[in-house]
């Protein structure tokens, strides 16, 4: 399945994506929520990747939730944070739920020091 493919609403699938070896992303959409599991680093590089396959699967679903799995994430830095938040701001608007299941341990150090457990949906 090409990576730009506009599925119909609703279509439940299962998409396993590389973005440059260093971070795997599975998202898997069903009529009640996108899950993606993100697994290695989010930096500048792959951080853009993430939040395309996450919009783009949003794009084609009416989910009420999103939920991204952050518990094999190694490294994330300010780039990763600002797609958390944009992917939370926009679930927002479509009255939905961005829920951070699991984050790694360094994922939750990095939203402890910035503050952001307060402002995003955490499910350890």
């Amino acid at each position: 399945m090409s990576g730009n493919a506009v599925l119909p609403p609703e279509m439940p699938y299962n998409r396993l994506v590389d973005a440059d070896d260093r971070l795997t992303i599975t998202v898997t959409v069903s009529p009640s929520e996108v899950h993606c599991v993100a697994a290695g680093e989010i930096d500048p590089t792959t951080g853009p990747r993430l939040e395309g396959e996450l919009r783009t699967a949003l794009f084609g679903s009416s989910a009420p939730t999103c939920v991204l799995d952050l518990s094999e994430v190694t490294f994330i830095d300010s780039s990763g944070l600002r797609v958390l938040i944009d992917l939370h701001k926009a679930m927002r608007e479509r009255d939905g739920l961005l829920l951070l299941r699991k984050p790694s341990p360094t994922v939750t150090r990095l939203l402890e020091i910035t503050n952001l457990t307060s402002s995003l949906d955490i499910e350890a």
